[in-house]
């Protein structure tokens, strides 16, 4: 029996451009620390956390501050959009860099973690959790509707050997609010099916059908009633939200579009979850965190 203590993070709209003033940012890191400290997560599953190189080679990364400041042992950064690999002059991020001297600039996901990763085919080998992609455009056009997405995939080095995987899911321009299109909501929701049917290619033989133990967080784009969600993973796979005990939207315009998901449900033995909705959390982005405490076998 193990129970840990999970916490996915959308940090967009807090870290992810530093752009702000330099007291600006100190601020929104140190808030994302203490709220680390009040929560006390075992593992930390963030998207859309950047970091740059300046013109003097120094590297200014919020994955080692809040591995370090954070207090995890372990940590583990995927990629998916660079200025080196994707450089786009449509994208005021990246020519702002280039003004600013930049050698380099990058976003993705990350997970941080008090247990150790082990390798995904052998849990006595300590290893490296995998970034992997569900989607990948022929082109990056400088917006989200091109933005590569993918998962980390990770097991935590400690029985029952749980498997940990941190998604972003694809969200359009034109999606949201109450001038959405409907037919760009339907291509999101086709597209996100799209990367939903990639994850379960990637774990179905490995995972699925040995009924391995695995937390699922991130921030989906979707809420649990999406096609997406409720029939691809909760209908025909069985791998269950955690849903938390109070109704808040974790994101103003999306709705609770940041999940935490396990499987197998005859592993579950119990959980409480709740979305972390104070003041401090809101001054770090305009997502709120979703915490779930989850004893399974």
């Amino acid at each position: 029996m193990q129970t840990l203590r999970a916490m996915t993070f959308n940090l967009g709209g807090g870290e992810k451009n530093f752009t702000g003033s330099p007291e600006q940012t100190k601020n929104k890191s140190e808030a994302l620390i203490q709220l680390l400290e009040e929560i006390r997560p075992d593992v930390l599953g963030v998207q859309e956390i950047a970091h740059y190189i300046d013109a003097d080679g120094i590297t200014h990364s919020m994955v080692d501050c809040i591995h370090t400041e954070g207090g995890f042992q372990h940590a583990f950064y995927g990629e998916t959009l660079s200025m080196k690999r994707h450089m786009q002059v449509k994208k005021d991020l990246m020519v702002n860099g280039l003004f600013n001297d930049w050698w380099d600039w990058s976003k993705g996901n990350a997970l941080f973690s008090n247990i150790a990763f082990s390798r995904l085919g052998d849990i006595s080998k300590t290893g490296v959790p995998r970034n992997v992609p569900l989607f990948q455009p022929t082109s990056y056009e400088g917006s989200r509707d091109t933005d590569p997405r993918y998962v980390i995939l990770s097991r935590l080095k400690q029985a029952p050997y749980p498997f940990v995987l941190n998604l972003h899911l694809t969200t359009l321009v034109g999606e949201r609010g109450k001038n959405a299109w409907s037919e760009v909501v339907d291509a999101a929701r086709i597209t996100r099916s799209r990367q939903i049917s990639g994850l379960i290619s990637l774990i179905e033989k490995h995972i699925l059908i040995p009924k391995l133990p695995m937390i699922l967080m991130g921030d989906f784009n979707a809420t649990a009633e999406e096609y997406t969600l409720r029939e691809m993973l909760e209908r025909d796979h069985g791998i269950i939200q955690l849903k938390p005990q109070e109704d808040i939207a974790t994101h103003p315009k999306a709705g609770t579009v940041d999940h935490i998901y396990f499987y197998p449900a005859s592993r579950l033995e119990n959980y409480t979850c709740f979305v972390v909705n104070t003041p401090l959390a809101r001054e770090i982005s305009d997502h709120l965190p979703i915490v779930a405490d989850i004893t399974f076998q």
